[in-house]
């Protein structure tokens, strides 16, 4: 019995200063949350430009300079306790509320775990007022001469909480983090003019525009976005505006897809996935188009009080509300100019069944095969010459010894017997006692990836120079990434910095020389800031970056290959391992019996 008493925990309440630090860790994740914390209150104070300065990727600083509306010295006091706000007076305030803070937690949260400096004027004021507070406590209050609105000074970020200091990640990754909450703010507040100082040089600075059209496309040409096509439309009560770039410019991260209800960025897969729907078969299975989407639903139909950073939203009517989504993006993408040829007719689209084109001499008859109306990329319509398919040694480099088969191995590829290509993606070719599709994008790429791979082990990635630099906008992330760890030298590119968004690229890996290597670089930084950036010894995401290397260096659905080209390709599949796959796991070749096609057929 007294064993029994012993164990059992007794309830207490917490010390104030405890509570804070826990409600810090709701609210205050990095840097990042910081500064979005801080440029939100900005906003809802009605400034119109907003400075913002970061040291040692904000851990060691974050200043925040706005010219809003400023409080005076009770509101100072009172803004650094928590559940203190001026946004809400009810429950019934929370639905349909428009301002972005109104938890009241935000100060006070960050005041816990940090070194913090309040200067506040508001317009009537003849002087302002500061107000210091150190780890939650206050420590010096005093007038001050400062110009109307507010300054906030983070310094020391997580100094009194170790435990949660040693789980952040590098300065560049955090810069990035920083440099991408705030360019969310900006695509959402087109009259605002937001400035990122990092370690007192300009890496954003974006002034105000008209309207939101104007501030997503200076914004996300940043990042590298070529036209945008327009949507506005409205479904059962909600509004759907996006600015959409062409399916060729997707990625396979959702950094550069910025979803927006209500005025407030939010991360919901069901609205990305809506988004991806509207794109249809235009875009490919694991990417995410560059867009900026704007969602706006009746107050009542959304619940916007469901995470502490209202990073997520709740919404009564989902699944009428991500059809709208759908819908409406839908029909805009059938319109949009990226389905057009270069005389400005709509693409041609495949009523027909595609032709089988014969392997041998040109003009040989073509065979019919069964197939569902398709609409090709205009990418696989162009008249352009296509690249080749090169699998030079010279290129690619030997293949990896440690993929290769033994002597005695069985051939399979190379004993295939070749027929043809249908509809310019898939090698149609003859086993013993089955038919083999070939899809020669992956199968390409597989050759690609297994000689990168092995040119990379040996630290030999072969470059060509370019007669021409090329300037790329890749944004103030990326920028920041790459400057930390130069990983892409290793991948067989140059690049130097080129200002605060763009980089200038001098050399690319041989097997690129013949392609647009603006598309593959903004993918590879995209997925350096996703992560912590590559360190040696991380082979699973080298891997990632030479599959993306790979992916973009050979043959694509819609090119045109000769029997030649063919028959070399089906040589190098056995010579590499894990072939009948690429490297970002779709099948190489797709196998149909002998005896399924006669059951088919009616003749088993």
């Amino acid at each position: 019995m007294s064993d029994a008493s012993e164990s059992r925990q007794k309830v207490r309440v917490l010390p104030p200063a405890l509570a804070d630090q826990i409600a810090a860790g709701e609210v205050v994740e990095r840097p990042a949350s910081v500064v979005k914390e801080l440029v939100e209150n900005a906003l809802d104070a009605g400034a119109r430009r907003i400075d913002v300065e970061i040291e040692g990727g904000g851990r060691r600083l974050v200043r925040v300079v706005d010219d809003g509306s400023g409080m005076d010295a009770d509101d100072a006091r009172l803004a650094l306790r928590r559940h203190a706000t001026s946004k809400i007076v009810s429950a019934d305030d929370l639905w349909g509320l428009r301002t972005f803070g109104f938890r009241g937690e935000a100060l006070p949260s960050i005041a816990a775990v940090s070194r913090l400096t309040l200067a506040t004027r508001p317009p009537d004021a003849a002087a302002g007022f500061k107000l210091t507070v150190e780890a939650g406590v206050e420590t010096d209050a005093r007038e001050a001469g400062i110009p109307v609105g507010t300054q906030v000074e983070v310094r020391d970020l997580f100094f009194n909480t170790p435990a949660r200091a040693k789980f952040g990640k590098s300065e560049a990754t955090e810069t990035a983090n920083v440099s991408e909450a705030l360019l969310r703010l900006a695509l959402a507040n087109p009259a605002a003019h937001l400035r990122l100082r990092v370690s007192g040089r300009v890496a954003m600075d974006l002034p105000p525009h008209r309207d939101a059209a104007e501030r997503v496309r200076a914004a996300l040409a940043r990042r590298g976005a070529g036209a945008l096509h327009e949507v506005d439309g409205e479904e059962g009560g909600c509004r759907v505006r996006a600015f959409l770039a062409g399916p060729d410019e997707s990625t396979n991260t959702t950094r550069n897809t910025f979803l927006f209800v209500g005025g407030r960025f939010v991360r919901d897969r069901n609205l990305l996935h809506a988004l991806g729907l509207g794109y249809g078969p235009l875009l490919e299975k694991g990417r995410y188009p560059m867009a900026a989407l704007f969602l706006d639903v009746p107050g009542a139909d959304v619940d916007i009080n469901v995470h502490p950073q209202k990073l997520e939203v709740r919404f009564a009517r989902a699944q009428e509300v991500y059809a709208a989504v759908r819908h409406v993006v839908g029909a805009a993408i059938a319109r949009a100019p990226w389905l057009r040829t270069t005389d400005d007719r709509p693409m041609r689209t495949f009523t027909q069944p595609p032709r089988l084109e014969m392997a041998g001499a040109a003009g040989a008859r073509p065979v019919r095969m069964g197939a569902a109306a398709l609409a090709l990329p205009r990418a696989a319509q162009s008249a352009l010459p296509l690249r080749a398919l090169d699998l030079d040694d010279d290129v690619f480099g030997a293949p990896d010894a440690d993929a290769a088969p033994s002597p005695a191995a069985p051939r399979f590829f190379a004993d295939l017997s070749y027929v043809g290509q249908v509809h310019r993606t898939y090698l149609v070719c003859e086993a013993p006692d089955e038919l083999i599709l070939i899809d020669q994008h992956a199968a390409h790429e597989r050759v690609a990836y297994a000689r990168l791979r092995a040119a990379h082990a040996r630290k030999q990635m072969a470059r060509q120079q370019l007669l021409f630099p090329i300037p790329i906008e890749v944004g103030e992330a990326a920028v920041a990434a790459l400057e930390a760890d130069d990983v892409l030298g290793g991948l067989g590119f140059e690049v130097t910095r080129e200002g605060p968004a763009a980089i200038l690229l001098r050399a690319v890996p041989e097997p690129l020389k013949d392609a647009d290597p603006k598309p593959l670089i903004r993918e590879l930084l995209s997925a350096l800031v996703d992560g912590t950036p590559l360190r040696a010894g991380e082979l699973d995401r080298v891997d990632h970056l030479l599959a993306t290397i790979a992916c973009h260096s050979v043959v694509r659905a819609g090119d045109v290959l000769s029997r030649t080209e063919a028959l070399a390709l089906l040589g190098q599949l056995d010579a590499v391992d894990l072939r009948s796959h690429c490297p970002h796991g779709r099948p190489v070749l797709l196998r149909l019996p002998l005896g399924e096609i006669e059951r088919r057929f009616g003749r088993a």
